[in-house]
């Protein structure tokens, strides 16, 4: 994909830029191995290596900044550029993609941070989301239990990511999609979310596990399951035009931008980018189980939400 001039003369500018515009080779720094980044593992939208990977319903994965400005740039919603289709959520980070790309491209990510990082807080004011790092200890072991399916608490397979974060195999996508996230620790609104397979995420794990992964095919087989998931289609519960529209403001929930019909935030959180829910988070009773945000917002479950006037954010 063409990159956008914002892209450009943020790789123009950013330290270490030339590393990943050449292949997406890391030079043997720290010892570092040289890999290259396969080109599952790029951003469809700058096609440099991902960092901080969020992933779409259309199962299209992109590095968390890129994907932002496009959020940032879009007059209505941010079109895929891989798909073409309207991308409706912003998604939180996709753990255990995030953590095979830390530590198999050690390299290439230390560059990746030193452009994303400072260029999102210069240009939109905004830090990077807090994403704790597994421990070097047991990491396989680590990695594979983040890959279980939230349904079936088995090993994924043909993964799709919902915008919570949650990873879910396509066979267990329901018709009609998930109303909210199956994880009862995250619980979020997903507006009947259901994802695509993330091609991204398939080729880490047959990359990194692919005895496993050949294993639990062999298993749904036996089971007479059919694997591909007829539901996972990347559609979600479209929601009527009638609806009042809070431009340029998301739930930090399920992700919905900009946030329709009802909005609510914490009239006690002091960050400047506030915290905010669409109705169906607020009503679900997320406030109640998180103590931060989709950037690092300092909360706590007992602050006070209030019911944002119509005229309160354009």
């Amino acid at each position: 994909q063409d990159l956008c001039p914002h892209s450009i003369h943020a790789l123009a500018r950013a330290p270490g830029a030339a590393v990943c515009a050449m292949a997406g080779k890391a030079g043997k720094a720290d010892g570092d191995v040289v890999r290259e980044v396969p080109q599952e593992l790029r951003c469809a939208a700058t096609g440099k290596p991902l960092y901080m990977p969020v992933v779409t319903t259309q199962g299209v994965a992109y590095s968390y900044s890129a994907l932002f400005e496009m959020f940032m740039a879009a007059r209505a919603l941010p079109t895929c550029k891989v798909t073409g289709e309207p991308i409706a959520f912003f998604p939180s980070v996709c753990l255990p993609l995030h953590h095979h790309l830390m530590e198999q491209y050690k390299g290439v990510m230390r560059g990746r941070r030193q452009q994303d990082e400072p260029d999102l807080a210069e240009r939109f004011g905004f830090p990077m989301p807090m994403v704790e790092e597994l421990p070097e200890k047991n990491f396989d072991e680590a990695l594979l239990e983040e890959l279980e399916c939230v349904v079936s608490r088995e090993l994924v397979y043909e993964p799709c990511v919902l915008s919570s974060g949650s990873i879910v195999s396509a066979y267990c996508v329901p018709e009609g999609g998930f109303l909210k996230d199956p994880n009862r620790t995250v619980g979020c609104a997903l507006y009947g979310q259901a994802p695509r397979k993330s091609m991204a995420v398939e080729a880490m794990i047959k990359a990194r596990f692919p005895q496993h992964y050949t294993e639990r095919a062999l298993e749904l087989a036996k089971e007479g399951i059919q694997s591909a998931g007829q539901h996972a289609n990347g559609t979600w519960n479209e929601l009527s035009p009638a609806l009042h529209i809070f431009w340029g403001l998301g739930c930090d929930g399920c992700g919905l931008w900009p946030i329709r019909g009802s909005a609510w935030e914490d009239a006690e959180c002091q960050d400047r980018v506030g915290f905010h829910l669409c109705d169906q988070c607020y009503q679900l009773g997320f406030h109640r189980r998180v103590v931060t945000g989709k950037f690092n917002q300092t909360r706590m479950p007992k602050c006070r939400m209030v019911q944002m006037a119509e005229s309160d954010f354009m």
